[in-house]
């Protein structure tokens, strides 16, 4: 019995030191948003979800393309000679797109393909034209893609898990806050002509 309540005083006094201590308020540092960003809860986001309806699915699709970001390729060293021979192997076919606000946005995605090239420049292609022409990076140490251009949903800045010829880009860093993911397939053969 003796037992049991030196064990509750313990565990009370426990709870109390420790609430005590979590009550201590940290200061916060407001980070700057940048121009066009939005803010959902007081963190940046690509998207913000402002209503909700109880009654049904929650209305998380979202269409509209993500906010244009500054990609620092300055801040980056040249790539090395093996990564720009791995991405100048051929034209890579960005097969599909996920994110989880808008199920949609794999049309945006499945018509381009992106031709890199050893000066670190791409070319945007559909329908076998080049549409669009931007710059990309490597940081080799966090295994992240930079690229910078004109097309809202390829510029960025995207974490890389690959295998052979195969990449999976995920939105996720530090930069790119949309949540999207990208299967980007290397072809040998250039994509095709349509008119």
């Amino acid at each position: 019995m003796k037992l049991n309540l030196i064990l509750a005083v313990l565990v009370v006094t426990l709870a109390y030191v420790t609430c005590r201590n979590l009550r201590k308020e940290t200061p916060v540092v407001e980070t700057p948003i940048e121009e066009g960003a939005t803010s959902y809860g007081g963190y940046p986001s690509s998207h913000g979800i402002y209503s909700s309806n109880p009654d049904s699915a929650p209305p998380i699709q979202n269409a509209t393309p993500p906010r244009r970001v500054h990609v620092p390729i300055e801040n980056l060293p040249p790539a090395s000679a093996s990564r720009k021979a791995y991405l100048n192997t051929g034209w890579w076919h960005l097969t599909m797109a996920y994110q989880p606000n808008d199920s949609t946005i794999h049309h945006q995605y499945q018509p381009k393909w992106i031709k890199f090239h050893e000066d670190q420049t791409f070319d945007v292609l559909i329908g076998g034209k080049v549409v669009e022409r931007g710059k990309w990076g490597w940081d080799d140490p966090k295994n992240e893609i930079y690229l910078s251009c004109q097309d809202p949903y390829i510029n960025n800045t995207w974490s890389i898990q690959d295998k052979g010829f195969v990449m999976i880009w995920k939105g996720n860093t530090a930069i790119n806050l949309t949540g999207t993911q990208v299967r980007v397939v290397s072809n040998k053969t250039p994509p095709p002509v349509t008119n």
